[in-house]
């Protein structure tokens, strides 16, 4: 009973880890097909697909404005592919007054700033080109509380802690930056690479999983054999004649 129980459960398992496996596939051909459109306007992208983040994720935009240097904000000690250093995202003002925040890339660690010494954004009306991001998921040990005044260090770009303290209205989409014209006048930051899209350890898990209760059936057929097989008899031993002399 224990075993089919066991059985069921790991097999349970396995079917849980493929549906799984399945969900995975199905989000990177969506993210793929999202990647390999042409850029369009983000008022274009919002009327066709609403404001959603999820909506909006990974589709290649291309917006106008002005960055706020006096804004920018850095987030020290990450690490993209073998390049490490620390991530610039700087605010760009849009035309109705709203702000979208642009990761620009990575510089050196230990850079002054922000804004980025040696590394500032375009002056005046920039236009960028890039993938819009719904950020990353909140880090909140040891972030301190937003404050009136400009923290220009967060661990993590999670839109809307950004958005408790910069006091003006930042979309809850950012943008990872490809291009921007005019090129900057400075060294440029290197770029982000976009998330590379792998299926994870679903498929390994379901093998495990469908391992188990192979192991769990085999062993179980062998108790039953052995518990149903007839067994040698246990050989008599013959006790010593004595033979009482005459």
């Amino acid at each position: 009973m224990v075993g089919a129980v066991l059985t069921i459960l790991f097999v349970r398992l396995a079917i849980w880890q493929l549906d799984r496996l399945d969900e995975r596939r199905t989000q990177n051909a969506l993210i793929e097909q999202r990647r390999d459109a042409s850029p369009e306007e983000l008022g274009s992208l919002v009327a066709s697909f609403g404001r959603a983040p999820a909506d909006l994720n990974h589709r290649p935009v291309v917006v106008r404005g002005v960055y706020r240097h006096d804004l920018e904000f850095f987030s020290v000690g990450r690490t993209y592919d073998d390049a490490s250093g620390t991530l610039v995202a700087t605010p760009l003002e849009l035309a109705d007054g709203t702000l979208i925040i642009v990761v620009r890339g990575l510089v050196p660690s230990g850079t002054p700033g922000p804004p980025a010494e040696g590394f500032a954004a375009p002056d005046g009306l920039v236009e960028v080109t890039g993938w819009l991001d719904d950020g990353e998921e909140p880090l909140r040990i040891g972030e301190p509380d937003p404050v009136d005044d400009v923290i220009r260090s967060i661990s993590r770009i999670d839109l809307a802690y950004i958005d408790r303290w910069i006091d003006e209205e930042v979309l809850d989409v950012s943008i990872i930056l490809e291009v921007e014209e005019p090129a900057p006048t400075e060294s440029v930051p290197i770029p982000i690479p976009l998330e590379e899209l792998t299926e994870g350890s679903h498929l390994g898990y379901a093998i495990q999983w469908f391992g188990f209760a192979m192991i769990v059936m085999v062993g179980v057929g062998y108790l039953v054999w052995r518990a149903g097989s007839p067994r040698a008899p246990t050989p008599q031993i013959e006790e010593p004649s004595h033979h009482v002399g005459a």
